[in-house]
């Protein structure tokens, strides 16, 4: 998986770059992960700062494209009680069969896939019939001046993240339905449910 970003240079400095989100986005994981059931998937694990968030006792494959950033988030494993497996993927080719999963979780991911339609397909297609997708993500403003100021502005942040991604638009046109999103960044972070 291309990425824009070099995640391996960055990994060791990634959670203090990361400190002041990190503990913004954590609460309403939290509260997210309520939701997760069965086998979860998570795509982008990063150094797995996730993990505290999980209720316990969960079966989680933890999936990433960058190896430094697995090799991080495998220290963390041990803090949590439940099933953590480790596995550097690409989220838009992933390894898995059909309907694999009961939850999948993103948080903070499809700014920096390369294809995120792409991605959002590879999702749905591992993900049960029944299953639930649940992610935490930040997206491109409804507001039209915004939304236009984000277009603007990306291909100035485009080489660490992309700013101005329609997430909640290709959802749907994904397989998803999305079944409920909550603003928690005026409309530019946001929660997300959506099942097949």
């Amino acid at each position: 998986m291309k990425i824009n970003i070099d995640y391996n240079r960055v990994a060791k400095f990634y959670d203090g770059m990361l400190f002041f989100v990190e503990w913004f986005v954590s609460k309403k994981r939290q509260e997210l992960l309520q939701q997760a059931e069965g086998v979860i998937l998570e795509v982008g694990v990063g150094t797995g700062s996730s993990f505290k968030d999980y209720p316990q006792g969960k079966l989680i494959i933890a999936m990433d494209a960058s190896k430094e950033m697995l090799r991080l988030a495998e220290k963390k494993i041990r803090a949590y009680s439940g099933h953590i497996e480790l596995q550097i993927e690409d989220a838009q080719n992933l390894p898995f069969k059909d309907e694999t999963f009961d939850t999948i979780f993103t948080s903070l991911v499809f700014c920096s896939v390369r294809n995120s339609f792409k991605g959002l397909r590879e999702v749905h297609r591992v993900l049960k019939k029944d299953g639930r997708l649940l992610m935490i993500e930040h997206v491109k403003s409804e507001n039209r001046l915004v939304g236009y100021m984000m277009d603007k502005f990306n291909p100035v942040v485009a080489k660490f993240d992309n700013i101005n991604r329609e997430t909640v638009h290709y959802l749907p046109l994904a397989g998803f339905k999305v079944k409920q999103q909550e603003n928690l960044a005026f409309d530019i972070v946001k929660s997300i449910v959506a099942s097949k």
